[in-house]
């Protein structure tokens, strides 16, 4: 079977296209692991990363949904906003799901853009 010029070239066209809209992730030194294993921060491990949270904070602007997922696993929780922006949390204190919740946890806000991006990171 021959495959036409055309298709080669179309396919090629979408692949590079592809590949050249998404930001590589660089997180340093960040251990993603850790960070993902401590669910809703009950094992108090985020609360110790806090300070290596403040330096990636740069690295994840601007990565889309799905990255900021690779490098922080699913959030919390999750909210659709005005005008299709979409926010995430995590907690970095136990969580009030946890068996010693913290009385006023602190949370990773991030914004993202109705296109997915995220353009503000706050840790309240």
């Amino acid at each position: 079977m021959k495959i036409s010029k055309l298709v080669v070239i179309t396919l090629c066209s979408v692949f590079l296209f592809a590949t050249a809209c998404t930001k590589k992730i660089d997180v340093g030194d960040f251990d993603s692991a850790k960070w993902i294993g401590d669910q809703e921060g009950c094992s108090s491990q985020r609360a110790e990363m806090i300070q290596d949270l403040i330096k990636i904070k740069p690295n994840l602007l601007a990565l889309y949904h799905k990255s900021i997922i690779e490098v922080l696993g699913k959030p919390e929780a999750e909210e659709l906003y005005e005008r299709s922006q979409t926010y995430y949390w995590y907690y970095i204190d136990p969580s009030p799901k946890c068996d010693q919740p913290s009385e006023n946890p602190r949370k990773l806000s991030i914004r993202f853009t109705a296109l997915g991006i995220a353009n503000e990171i706050d840790i309240k």
